[in-house]
């Protein structure tokens, strides 16, 4: 499974040949379809093990308030995050590529974290602001920002970009800066 996360970061879903992961793995095609019927079944195992992980990680998102201790909290969730994303993000990427059924798996999975984002963020009810959307689009950003970093873009070491990446949130959310 590790040379699929490698070939599928490299060369993306669709140019993904079966032969390339064979060649990576150094394994036979015969081993590889002892294990799996297609590329596409290696990728959604790939895919469910990211999901699983993502899960876990979403599952321990912090309630957010305007406090110093949530604004703590969220830094160490965002360090849990990059660096999940730092292992898998270049699959994360070929996620979008993979679009099935008009709903790619990433926006499946990312739109479960921006749900829980939504959940977890407690802010006063304001007239014309949607907490999904602002979810979303928080959400949206930290990923690229991360993506960004992954490809070398973004130089920045990890706490720094988590602490950033909370202020942004935080202003998004509450208005000012904790």
């Amino acid at each position: 499974m590790t040379a699929g996360v490698a070939v599928f970061s490299a060369r993306g879903f669709r140019a993904t040949r079966v032969d390339d992961i064979v060649k990576r793995a150094r394994i036979s095609h015969g081993t590889f379809y002892l294990y799996f019927s297609s590329k596409d079944d290696l990728f959604e195992q790939l895919v469910a093990e990211v999901a699983t992980e993502l899960s876990s990680l979403t599952d321990s998102l912090p309630t957010i308030r305007p406090t110093t201790e949530s604004r703590t909290d969220l830094e160490l969730w965002l360090v849990s995050f990059i660096e999940l994303y730092s292992k898998y993000g270049p699959l994360i990427r070929s996620w979008t590529e993979a679009e099935r059924g008009g709903m790619s798996t990433a926006e499946d999975v990312l739109g479960t974290v921006a749900d829980a984002l939504t959940a977890k963020v407690k802010i006063r009810k304001r007239k014309d602001f949607d907490p999904r959307i602002a979810s979303l689009a928080l959400l949206a950003m930290v990923e690229r920002v991360n993506y960004f970093s992954v490809t070398g873009q973004v130089d920045e070491e990890v706490e720094q970009l988590a602490r950033t990446l909370a202020d942004i949130m935080l202003d998004a959310f509450f208005g000012t800066q904790i």
